[in-house]
């Protein structure tokens, strides 16, 4: 019998390895290539000239919101789609040098959302934090600096990958702490949503957008009544500044549902009416499911 040998995808991730993004990274697309990149603009970067096959980026998290940067990226890169979705718990831990001591700890170092998301347990403790580029960096850097008195926050993957200790562990504010990761092709590889798991691309259709109203009283209502009154679910709704002007804005959506079809097609249609542009980012599987990393 012959077997057909498939190709392992290369994927970019944010940060360094041991980060929450590999992990999601590697959920998505077993079997992988994962490629770290230093910064969210440099994993597009890499999508864009075709040195990757895909790309994972965190978009959300329960406890301190949207990475705006991220929805900035996403609207600036028209050829990227979003095709997938995964929801990961995040556990953070802090992780000293080994034969350091909780109370020892004066400064915590890691990514600006990671520290938002453990804000009480550093205030508690009178732990400083210190920014990073992400949470896998941070790690890298207390492990390379030797500094009992230093800490970094980030995840128990990242403690074994830089032989650190876990010194306090689930320390995010939220025991409810989940960040929204999208999956990412370019356009003309749709094909590569099918490497990610079933069990991961089983839910209904959901579709992200971007858009403008026109310059009219009511305008943002009329762009959302036709989704009301073809009973299509709105999942997210945020504004960002456009950088066009000032005072100049952008929203961002998300529904249930696919606008190749009834009714959503409908909608869009009178969506459109109303605005000056809608840029669709994607529509995929929604996800089902919390995914609990190792």
């Amino acid at each position: 019998m012959a077997y057909r040998c498939v190709q392992a995808v290369n994927v970019a991730y944010q940060g360094l390895a041991g980060a929450f993004s590999e992990a999601a990274a590697a959920a998505l697309f077993p079997g992988a290539n994962l490629v770290p990149r230093p910064t969210f603009a440099e994993v597009f970067a890499a999508l864009k000239a075709t040195e990757v096959d895909a790309a994972v980026v965190p978009v959300e998290n329960t406890h301190a919101g949207s990475v705006v940067d991220v929805y900035d990226l996403l609207r600036q890169h028209s050829d990227a789609k979003v095709i997938g979705e995964l929801i990961l718990r995040v556990r953070h831990c802090l992780l000293g040098i080994h034969g350091s001591q909780l109370d020892e700890v004066q400064v915590a170092r890691s990514h600006p959302q990671a520290l938002a998301q453990v804000e009480d347990f550093l205030r508690e403790r009178r732990i400083r934090p210190e920014v990073a580029f992400d949470t896998a960096g941070a790690a890298s850097e207390v492990a390379e600096l030797g500094d009992r008195t230093v800490a970094a926050i980030a995840s128990r993957r990242a403690a074994e990958r830089y032989d650190l200790e876990v010194l306090a562990d689930s320390i995010e504010t939220s025991r409810d702490n989940f960040t929204r990761f999208f999956a990412l092709a370019r356009d003309a590889d749709r094909g590569i949503a099918e490497r990610i798991p079933p069990a991961l691309r089983g839910g209904p259709a959901k579709t992200s957008l971007v858009y403008k109203t026109a310059n009219l009283p009511g305008a943002l209502v009329r762009s959302l009544q036709p989704f009301a009154t073809a009973w299509l679910q709105l999942s997210k709704i945020e504004s960002r500044p456009s950088r066009a002007a000032p005072w100049d804005y952008v929203f961002y959506l998300d529904f249930e549902g696919d606008p190749a079809a009834w009714p959503a097609r409908e909608a869009l249609a009178l969506m459109r009416t109303c605005c000056d542009w809608i840029q669709t980012l994607g529509t995929y599987p929604a996800a089902t499911q919390v995914f609990e990393p190792d």
